[in-house]
């Protein structure tokens, strides 16, 4: 394996281990709440960014069998493969985060809302 793919491949571990470690478990954490807490509106909201989410994710397990198939085989593409992986990946974490925050604020809102209705 070439230095520059051994780099590439050291990249892809660790933004993998930052999506596993800290993204999916902070987003799945505001998925409970969300379910049990929010009202059906609210909730049908949040499927569909999850399944905006679950196409994303997808295509970057694409992508990634693809780096990993490219590495292997020892392809003359592995560099723009890998490349590609790296990019889905950020962008897999970077959308995963936006929607922890968005649902951050969805449920701030709702609990200020619900507090209101409970004083009046």
């Amino acid at each position: 394996m070439h230095q520059t793919t051994k780099g590439k491949c050291n990249l892809l571990v660790q933004e993998i281990q930052r999506y596993f470690g800290e993204t999916c478990p902070a987003l799945a954490s505001r998925c409970a709440v969300a379910s049990i807490d929010l009202p059906l509106f609210a909730r049908r909201k949040v499927v569909e960014r999850l399944q905006c989410l679950i196409a994303i994710t997808n295509e970057t397990g694409r992508l990634l069998s693809a780096a990993r198939v490219g590495a292997s085989g020892g392809h003359s593409t592995e560099k723009l493969l890998f490349d590609q992986a790296l990019a889905s990946l950020e962008h897999l974490n970077e959308v995963a985060e936006a929607l922890t925050r968005w649902m951050d604020e969805l449920l701030n809102k709702y609990v200020q809302f619900a507090q209101r209705s409970k004083n009046n």
